[in-house]
């Protein structure tokens, strides 16, 4: 069964420094924000907190919806909806919780950013998020009505 996979990751800038998150997977090693899969029945917020704390351990306050791309190989094995927020967090301290697939998170700066393998690659257009703060989006979130 083909089905669209969700995945929502945050943006969080914390002394001029964007927390990233390390995953090695299929014998590859990258950088990308935090977040993940968005589970069935589960908003995108309610996923985006849920994330930040399984693999940072930190408490976020969504702010706005910045970026949304769908992944898409060639040969169209998977597809992807990868959708990010800007978040803030009161927390100072980071404690990643590593798994089979994620290493280690870490603050880059955001000259160093530039220069990263990161996944899906969209340092340029998050830069320019970065640089345009604040932006005005709106996220009304579930708008199911019984």
């Amino acid at each position: 069964m083909n089905s669209i996979r969700i995945r929502v990751a945050g943006i969080l800038i914390k002394d001029n420094k964007i927390l990233l998150v390390r995953h090695e997977k299929n014998k590859k090693s990258y950088w990308l924000l935090p977040g993940g899969g968005v589970e069935y029945g589960e908003t995108l917020s309610e996923a985006l907190v849920r994330e930040f704390q399984e693999e940072v351990g930190l408490k976020i306050e969504i702010k706005n919806l910045v970026l949304i791309h769908d992944s898409i190989p060639m040969d169209k094995h998977r597809h992807g909806l990868n959708i990010y927020y800007w978040v803030t967090s009161a927390d100072i301290k980071v404690e990643t919780k590593p798994d089979s697939i994620l290493k280690e998170s870490q603050f880059f700066s955001l000259t160093d950013f530039k220069n990263i393998i990161l996944f899906p690659d969209v340092r340029s257009e998050l830069l320019q998020i970065i640089n345009s703060m604040p932006l005005s989006s709106i996220y009304l979130g579930n708008q199911w009505k019984n």
